[in-house]
């Protein structure tokens, strides 16, 4: 190129090289810049836009601010494990993220160790790759220009308490704390007999449950989709009662699949959702009479050809104690704590 036509690139703030004429600073804490002899080229062949992409993801900037961001999620793990509960606020959205994340047991107050361990590691493993990867960039601006690195490291931190910030907002929203409307969602339709085996062999009926509030739903042994989620909101509503609230309460999931769910399957579903008699019974017996009682409330549910499953309805009938159909509920945050509400309030009665 003739030296009338030569272009030296211009400065830019945060990813173009500095000009080919300072020979002694030509690299940039390690991070493999150069200059670029023609000001819309990038020694690469990239368009000057695209270089600034590849100057970001091949130079230090990159793990660096993904470090941080990994750091700053692990403190964050750590701060969700500790920290203690409240009824609003940080101590609150914590209680919940140990719920849904750790698998924390509200009635028994146990995590699943597990979860942790696979939350916890995540960032360490990911940070550990960033290491092994980006190494020679990471190593040489961590020993020549340190202070490169702390502006990323800011952003990272911000980044994260900015979603923190967001998911607490999002956590209290006010639907969430929509006051139980007691009286309108209140019906007093008599119930429908319940006659069944539980678990553990033993002949369960509404009428020797009279005087307890019970709490029906449908579940079934196999099932690796919603009925999870039903057990899980079922315990946790019920792990939020005081003790004696909770002693007045028996929750009955009736099987869905009943020529399957026989006794000792049952017992192995008590087992593994830690729900044992006299709170739950997981009720099975003679087909016909078990599909008589699901139609009876309701419960619709269809067997799905293509996946083998059976597509049902997330219900929670809520039975007061002279034995009448008070409420209806079903799936969701909002209604886990109605679910709670609803049962404190029939615990009350007489």
């Amino acid at each position: 190129m003739p030296p009338s036509t030569e272009l030296t690139a211009p400065i830019s703030v945060a990813f173009l090289a500095r000009p080919e004429q300072e020979p002694e600073d030509d690299s940039d804490g390690g991070d493999g810049r150069r200059c670029s002899r023609n000001a819309n080229q990038h020694p690469t062949g990239l368009p000057r836009g695209l270089s600034h992409l590849y100057e970001f993801f091949s130079s230090f900037r990159f793990p660096v601010l993904t470090l941080g961001v990994m750091f700053s999620v692990e403190l964050f793990q750590i701060l969700m494990l500790l920290l203690p509960a409240s009824e609003s606020g940080l101590g609150a959205f914590a209680e919940e993220f140990r719920v849904w994340c750790y698998g924390l047991d509200p009635e028994h107050g146990g995590l699943e160790w597990g979860y942790v361990f696979m939350f916890l590691a995540q960032p360490a493993v990911l940070s550990l790759v960033l290491a092994v990867v980006w190494r020679d960039p990471i190593r040489q601006v961590f020993r020549n220009t340190p202070r490169k690195t702390v502006p990323y490291f800011g952003i990272s931190a911000l980044l994260v308490t900015a979603v923190l910030v967001s998911l607490i907002s999002l956590g209290s929203p006010a639907q969430a704390k929509a006051v139980f409307p007691a009286v309108a969602l209140r019906t007093a339709k008599d119930a429908f007999p319940v006659d069944l085996d539980n678990q553990d062999g033993q002949r369960v009926t509404l009428e020797s449950l009279r005087g307890q509030v019970v709490v029906l739903t449908g579940v079934y042994a196999t099932c690796g989709h919603t009925c999870p989620l039903i057990m899980g909101q079922a315990r946790r509503a019920i792990g939020k009662l005081t003790d004696p609230e909770r002693a007045q309460i028996r929750l009955l999931a009736i099987t869905l699949n009943p020529e399957y769910d026989k006794t000792p399957v049952l017992k192995q579903a008590s087992v593994r959702y830690q729900a044992p008699a006299p709170t739950y019974h997981f009720l099975g017996g003679d087909s016909e009479r078990v599909n008589k009682i699901l139609d009876a409330y309701e419960i619709a549910r269809e067997m799905n050809h293509d996946t083998k499953q059976i597509d049902h309805a997330n219900l929670f009938i809520v039975l007061d104690k002279r034995g009448k159909v008070a409420y209806r509920l079903t799936l969701g945050e909002q209604q886990e704590q109605w679910l709670t509400e609803a049962m404190r309030l029939l615990a009350k009665e007489t």
